[in-house]
């Protein structure tokens, strides 16, 4: 009797959680879409820069993330599932993260980052109208937001951006 309140309570969460990851959409409408992506100018984890001359000529995804972020685990295989079917550059946003833990966790999960922004203070994500992590942006050979992902891409989300992929391909 004592544990009921604390087993609906789980279980409700439970529940939100599973429904929550598995929408059908998880698209979010963005001011900043189809308009050029907002300024940009990170340390990246290997030294070198992330900057607004690394979105030129070249579809690619960026994607929001941190070690601490549980709904990133779950979406990391997926990225390296999109990756697989279409071959796409993707630079990912470590988002007010530990360094170490983020080398860690790359080190143990793998890395499907094609360069890697470094914001600490979190500066970078509000610029971007991130809400919270994970949040991806397909962003075209101009720079241009075209698809603006809210929560883990899963298999459904992939569908959708392999067709955004090959639209903006064409």
């Amino acid at each position: 009797m004592k544990y009921t309140g604390l087993i609906i309570i789980t279980a409700f969460i439970f529940i939100c959680l599973f429904f929550g990851l598995n929408k059908e959409d998880q698209t979010l409408k963005s001011v900043f879409l189809n308009k050029p992506i907002p300024e940009i100018n990170l340390n990246s984890l290997k030294n070198n820069k992330l900057d607004q001359s690394d979105f030129k000529n070249e579809i690619l995804l960026v994607n929001f993330f941190a070690s601490w972020c549980l709904p990133c685990i779950v979406e990391h295989d997926f990225l390296f599932e999109l990756k697989k079917q279409k071959p796409i550059k993707i630079y990912g946003i470590n988002y007010k993260d530990n360094i170490k833990n983020l080398e860690i966790w790359l080190e143990k999960l793998g890395n499907p980052y094609s360069k890697i922004g470094i914001d600490k203070t979190g500066i970078t994500g509000i610029n971007w109208g991130v809400n919270g992590i994970p949040e991806s942006f397909l962003i075209d050979q101009n720079g241009i937001i075209k698809h603006k992902i809210n929560g883990v891409i899963n298999e459904k989300q992939i569908k959708i951006l392999l067709k955004k992929i090959e639209s903006l391909e064409k």
